[in-house]
């Protein structure tokens, strides 16, 4: 959770598939706040804490680029400056109006010093 003045402002959830894989399955910050590194101060610390737990992927779904929507083109843009690269499209995970994409990362554990 990010806070600005006790206001809750952002958050991420993250799922648990198998010891070594999680996915971001919300992560959202009010938009006004989008742009101040939130959602990358968001992520590094869901990464430092999978990592430490010893997970060594991280996955996330958004809208396909095969649908056009603004807002989802920013949240890929974001996830591919953060490391994540395009894996896989499904046509019918969210329903033939709502094609997924399928975003991975290599978590690494930062060296100790």
């Amino acid at each position: 959770m990010a806070s600005v003045d006790d206001k809750d402002i952002g958050f991420l959830t993250l799922v648990r598939h198998s010891p070594y894989a999680a996915e971001i399955y919300v992560m959202g910050v009010l938009p006004q706040y989008h742009r101040h590194g939130l959602g990358t101060q968001l992520l590094e610390h869901a990464e430092r804490s999978l990592a430490a737990d010893g997970v060594e992927y991280l996955q996330v779904k958004t809208l396909s680029a095969s649908r056009q929507d603004e807002g989802y083109e920013r949240t890929r843009a974001f996830y591919l400056a953060s490391g994540f690269r395009p894996l896989e499209e499904f046509s019918n995970l969210w329903g033939p109006e709502n094609p997924v994409l399928q975003m991975v990362k290599v978590i690494r554990l930062a060296p100790e010093g």
